[in-house]
């Protein structure tokens, strides 16, 4: 009986031949050096061949299905370490986004996100202000952003929303991605927001129509504007409302939370009043959904400004 003969693998020679081919190109500047970063990003492509190789140069069908689960097992916690130890610049990636106003005349605006931190605030600080909402984002390369824009006549819907391929891979030490948003002040928005982590939120100088802001367990910071009659609906552990001395608030919804405000606001049966919420020019309804925990109402003017994008 003639014993097979195994042959050996094929991988390390050519993973060799694709690392001096690329080295040589690059030398050549036949290819950018930024190149690299995308080779590391597929780095477990090795994980996969090896798998394969291993596959080809086993001698029963017992020993390939082993193979193949220890390949499977491989590449599972493969992925899982680079998550959790490869640098931040290795698993993330940044991008831009802008849309026009294209002739609207009112608009609404959502984004969502799992645990991103937003920042948000007018457009005035930028150059064109022909845009209805633009910046910039860092996400995670397994997140899947989807951004969609719906027309009718004069209003546009604009939804920048984003998701998690792979929630269990978000280690807990990571720092939170950022959202740096600039929201037009040419037209009326309203405005909805979730995510879990840290919100800044300056609508000084926005038209705002309404606005409904969903966070979790950290902090959040929402400016009012200066000249807007508005609803804002808000949720979260710890939050922060600061209001312009122009602007009449009144406070109502669910009572089951921390609620501080100043000591010059009066309680009535419509709820809790500003002094001069009778009389103001611009009134603003803030409406406390139930879960909320910690709210506090503070003048917007007494040197604690939020600087959004």
């Amino acid at each position: 009986m003639t014993k097979r003969k195994r042959r050996g693998s094929l991988l390390f020679p050519l993973t060799l031949i694709f690392l001096g081919v690329m080295f040589l190109l690059t030398s050549l500047d036949v290819v950018d050096s930024s190149i690299w970063s995308e080779v590391v990003r597929y780095w477990p492509v090795l994980l996969i061949l090896l798998g394969i190789d291993t596959l080809l140069r086993r001698p029963s069908v017992g020993a390939t299905v082993g193979a193949v689960i220890g390949a499977a097992a491989l590449i599972a916690v493969g992925i899982v370490l680079f998550y959790v130890f490869a640098p931040e610049v290795w698993i993330t990636e940044r991008q831009t986004f802008t849309h026009r106003l294209g002739g609207a005349t009112v608009a609404e605006i959502v984004l969502s996100c799992r645990d991103c931190a937003m920042n948000v605030g007018p457009i005035s600080e930028l150059p064109d202000s022909e845009n209805l909402i633009s910046g910039t984002l860092t996400l995670r390369r397994d997140e899947r952003l989807t951004e969609s824009v719906h027309r009718d006549g004069d209003n546009i819907q604009f939804r920048l929303e984003s998701d998690y391929r792979f929630p269990f891979l978000l280690p807990a030490q990571r720092e939170p991605h950022v959202w740096n948003v600039a929201l037009s002040e040419s037209i009326p928005l309203s405005l909805s927001m979730a995510t879990n982590g840290v919100v800044n939120l300056d609508l000084t100088g926005i038209t705002l129509e309404s606005a409904d802001i969903h966070t979790g367990d950290a902090p959040c910071t929402i400016t009012l504007p200066w000249e807007s009659n508005a609803k804002v609906y808000v949720s979260g552990s710890r939050i922060e409302v600061r209001v312009p001395q122009s602007v009449g608030v009144r406070v109502g919804g669910s009572a089951s939370m921390e609620l501080t405000v100043p000591t010059d606001y009066v309680q009535t049966e419509n709820g809790i009043l500003s002094p001069n919420y009778e009389t103001a020019a611009h009134q603003i309804d803030i409406i406390l959904r139930p879960g909320s925990e910690w709210i506090e109402i503070r003048p917007a003017d007494d040197g604690l400004s939020s600087a959004a994008t």
